[in-house]
């Protein structure tokens, strides 16, 4: 998924978690399987999905602008 970092995300005991990933940055993707397959997409510290997409491509493109919105707010 285009030149971000990505992992296996695991819980609290090391298990590997199916269909979840997260960034270096600390994003949580994961795989949600309703009529079509979608992607939801949380902020790092976060609880709850700030996006659902519904490709690859459109998870990296959530990121990035996130991550832009999110440095936009600190200068």
């Amino acid at each position: 998924m285009a030149d971000i970092g990505w992992r296996v995300k695991r819980d609290a005991d090391g298990r590997i978690i199916p269909r979840c990933w997260e960034t270096d940055s600390g994003f949580t993707v994961a795989e949600c399987r309703l009529p079509e397959t979608r992607y939801a997409v949380t902020r790092p510290g976060g609880r709850k999905p700030f996006a659902y997409v519904g490709t690859q491509e459109a998870v990296v493109a959530a990121i990035r602008d996130e991550q832009a919105t999110a440095a936009a707010r600190t200068e």
